[in-house]
């Protein structure tokens, strides 16, 4: 085989990514953590061959639980790393603007670690098998299942794939992913894995040609190498074609180029044992499907475990692929992020593609640690390749900046990408000297949460540009899903943005359509509607619009050519259809005499025609006294903006049409905090096994004497692991299912002695309601 070019694939843009590694819950702290050169190991005292040193992921044991809509019971005996995975998903893919999108078929593709809390947590504990019984248990902690419940949770449609590859799992799953893409089984994919050691883990023994590091240290490459440290966490990306991507003016981290996987298969010394020619073959193809030549790749995210087998083999297949470079030695960057997180296992390749991705985004290699000499087994001489020592500038030239990204699993697994940086598109420049910004959550909470990052966020930064404090208020409104409570307004920047994010926040009423009172003269309202039609793209579209039914061009000289009182009128109309088009469904306007019959023919979506007639008819019309404002009533006057209008529109629950509000702008989505889950503990403590019992022994009674209302009551809080149960909650927005419906009729009915409907909480959703049908039930007789 020859590195020979050949026509490349089609490119992947990576538009959106979310992850949790040691010492970051970001991409922006991961990067931050890797440019600074930060080692995100914990370490304590050694203990003979006991090493303490590990890569944790803090909070494992926490779950958002109402959020995802699973009973606590069930949260407490799923695979944390499900619970994980699928937080981490829902992140990237609200990073990527997609969330809650209905309108495009998205695939999932994802793999896990080893499950080791329901071998050391779950099956010892005989209350909880019991409760939840052998089949919840599987759906909760098989790995079969980690995929399907992502793409069931978050209402993807598109092919959901567990993908298992030992250390390789992740980047596998984002080559089968862009596959699927490639082919045109999705419109758009997330790719990525997830691996969590226990939170009493603190370290390992160490074994002596075992793949974890005497000291506590990854030194990838070096000549004290000794192998890697295990790590936990967890890395997803959000993947669409290019092509798509840039019409959609979708924000693109980077291009994946191509991509490839194989397998070692039998030519090898062990089933454990990585080859040379495996590890060649897979960077070749990938290459070659990237329709890159080796000369264009200025850096390779390794895969670096530090082994003294591992590491030779693999600079010998790099050095292979690289041997028709001729640029010189020092060309080709090396670097492992093991050296700075351990070794996450199923999470490690696509940790490997986000560090690579954001190295060519910002357009800097950052260090990989602990290398002072190579490993003697290792022959750098000669070669293009070097390991990068310290965050380094990326290379000038006049080419994109490339790299390729490997990952080995046990059992001969390999897959390789190429990344490349994208070109971003320039932003538009912007009209409105005020944003409308939205914010919302599930609840005043998690509402406070969400101001709180963004207003950190903001102060952390360099104050934003005008098209970059835009694109972040377009961001908060097309790519944001809309929850029950909100906050919004309109600014003019960061600074007054972060005053309103920092002070107290007010409830606001609840409605989908807006009462709204004009105040003002026709001078004042002409002089406001001129300034909104020069600064507000709606505004000026209603302008022209009704100018043109009126006959005369568009523009502001309109007005010139109206008595004063149809003037104000024409302001007023103009600034209510300005509304419209945003989505604003207006309820109540109470306006001047002389805007009155224009108001009220836009309201009734009177003819063209009537326009005229309608704008004169107020000219003489005497003044009322004001009406008195309904509550929450929105004051239309002289310093009127249409962004304040839809601000106070969209708070109060108004379905703002935000693809009409921007509808003459091409802003971009930029990457902001996403949704702050609440860290609510859901854990089974280790418990020794139970002794089981004996065939033939009596099973205790139930409770006789107990109502049916607590018979009722007691089933629901112990099968949706709820302390208590209000007569009058939902069992579906309790997180109810199938499985836990028909628990809940077998236990009722064993208590009773009844024949009732296994899927009773189906027909009856409320502790009362099902309890006065149990009542009705057995005055039947039915059991008797």
């Amino acid at each position: 085989m020859t590195g020979d070019v050949i026509t490349a694939a089609t490119p992947i843009a990576i538009i959106g990514m979310a992850c949790r590694y040691p010492g970051a819950d970001s991409p922006e702290a991961f990067w931050a953590n890797l440019a600074a050169g930060v080692e995100s190991i914990v370490h304590g005292p050694a203990d003979g061959d006991y090493v303490r040193a590990v890569g944790k992921v803090d909070g494992t044991e926490n779950f958002d639980a109402e959020y995802f809509r699973i009973p606590p019971a069930e949260a407490a005996a799923m695979d944390p790393q499900n619970r994980v995975l699928l937080e981490v998903a829902a992140a990237a893919l609200e990073d990527s603007g997609y969330l809650g999108r209905n309108d495009c078929v998205i695939g999932v593709f994802a793999g896990s670690g080893e499950n080791v809390y329901l071998r050391d947590h779950i099956a010892p504990n005989a209350a909880a098998v019991e409760n939840l019984g052998e089949l919840r248990l599987s759906l909760a902690n098989e790995k079969d299942f980690l995929a399907p419940r992502i793409a069931f949770k978050l209402g993807l449609r598109g092919p959901s794939l567990t993908v298992q590859a030992s250390c390789s799992t992740g980047l596998t799953a984002v080559a089968l992913a862009c596959q699927a893409l490639a082919a045109g089984d999705c419109d758009i994919a997330i790719a990525g894995g997830v691996s969590l050691l226990l939170p009493d883990v603190d370290g390992y023994e160490y074994a002596e040609g075992g793949i974890n590091s005497a000291d506590g240290h990854c030194r990838t490459f070096d000549k004290q190498a000794s192998g890697t440290v295990p790590g936990s966490g967890a890395g997803v990306v959000v993947l669409k074609r290019d092509g798509q991507a840039r019409d959609d003016r979708d924000r693109r981290y980077g291009v994946i180029r191509g991509w490839a996987t194989n397998n070692d298969g039998g030519s090898r010394a062990g089933f454990t044992v990585p080859n040379v020619e495996g590890q060649e073959t897979v960077v070749r193809a990938a290459m070659r499907r990237a329709g890159v030549h080796p000369r264009e790749i200025s850096y390779v995210e390794a895969h670096g475990t530090a082994t003294p087998l591992g590491d030779p083999i693999e600079i010998e297949a790099l050095s292979r692929v690289f041997a028709s470079d001729d640029r010189g030695a020092g060309a080709v960057a090396l670097g492992s992020v093991k050296t700075n997180i351990g070794h996450t296992d199923a999470a490690a390749g696509v940790a490997g593609l986000i560090k690579a991705t954001l190295a060519v985004r910002h357009g800097v290699i950052p260090a990989s640690l602990h290398f002072t000499e190579p490993n003697p087994a290792i022959e750098f001489d000669g070669t293009t390749l070097y390991v990068n020592t310290g965050a380094t500038p990326w290379p000038e030239r006049d080419t994109a900046r490339i790299a390729g990204v490997s990952s080995f699993g046990l059992g001969g697994t390999n897959a390789h990408v190429i990344v490349a940086d994208a070109q971003e598109a320039g932003a538009d420049p912007v009209r409105r000297d005020r944003q409308a910004v939205v914010l919302s959550a599930r609840n005043d909470a998690d509402l406070a949460r969400v101001k709180a990052r963004l207003a950190d966020r903001l102060e952390a930064a360099d104050p934003l540009s005008a098209q970059e404090f835009a694109d972040t208020a377009y961001t908060l409104a097309v790519a944001r899903p809309p929850h029950a409570a909100r906050w919004a307004g309109s600014y003019a920047g960061t600074e007054d943005l972060v005053a309103a994010l920092r002070a107290p926040h007010l409830a606001t009423g609840r409605s989908t359509r807006v009462s709204l009172a004009v105040e003002g003269g026709p001078a004042e309202l002409v002089a406001m509607a001129r300034r909104e039609a020069a600064a507000e793209p709606l505004a000026g579209a209603a302008l022209a619009e009704y100018a043109a039914l009126l006959g005369a061009e568009a523009g502001e000289a309109v007005f010139d050519t109206l008595p004063a009182p149809a003037a104000g009128a024409f302001a007023v109309v103009v600034s209510l259809r300005a509304l419209q088009l945003a989505g604003v469904s207006l309820a109540r306007v109470d306006a001047p005499r002389f805007a009155t019959p224009a108001v009220d023919w836009l309201l009734a979506g009177g003819p063209a025609e009537e326009l005229g007639r309608a704008l004169r008819a107020g000219a003489d019309a005497p003044e009322a006294p004001k009406a008195l404002l309904a509550p929450d009533c929105f004051v239309l006057g002289p310093e009127h903006r249409v962004a304040d209008a839809v601000a106070h529109a969209w708070a109060r629950g108004t379905a703002i049409d935000w693809a009409g509000y921007y509808g003459s702008e091409a802003r971009r989505v930029v990457s902001l905090p996403t949704y702050p889950f609440a860290a609510q503990r859901h854990w089974l403590e280790k418990a020794a096994p139970q002794p089981r019992q004996e065939d033939g022994a009596t099973a205790p009674a139930g409770p006789s004497s107990a109502t049916i209302a607590e018979v009722v009551a007691t089933a629901w809080a112990e099968v949706l692991g709820l302390e208590t149960v209000g007569p009058d909650a939902d069992f579906f927005e309790l997180g109810g299912d199938s499985l836990s419906a028909v628990e809940i009729g077998a236990r009722i009915n064993e208590e009773l002695r009844l024949s009732l409907p296994l899927d009773l909480p189906f027909q009856t959703p409320t502790i009362a309601a099902m309890t006065e049908f149990v009542e009705n039930h057995q005055l039947t007789g039915a059991d008797a």
